[in-house]
């Protein structure tokens, strides 16, 4: 089993893929209203990949 950050990390990641290739396709996206709600939603991906690495890196930071 993958330790618990490393899977996170990669579920956002790819859920953030899947949210990039919706909003280009616009396939789903049948108003402004959705559209919104699907940038919203990879705002909010981006911001918590952002949070995680920096946890990340201010830990590695920490061992030297």
């Amino acid at each position: 089993m993958k330790d618990l950050v490393s899977e996170l990390i990669e579920r956002l990641k790819s859920a953030d893929k899947d949210i990039t290739e919706a909003i280009a396709s616009g396939i789903n996206i049948h108003n402004y209203e959705t559209y919104q709600r699907f940038v919203g939603k990879k705002e909010g991906l981006s911001e918590a990949l952002g949070i995680i690495e920096s946890i990340l890196s201010e830990d590695d930071e920490d061992q030297y």
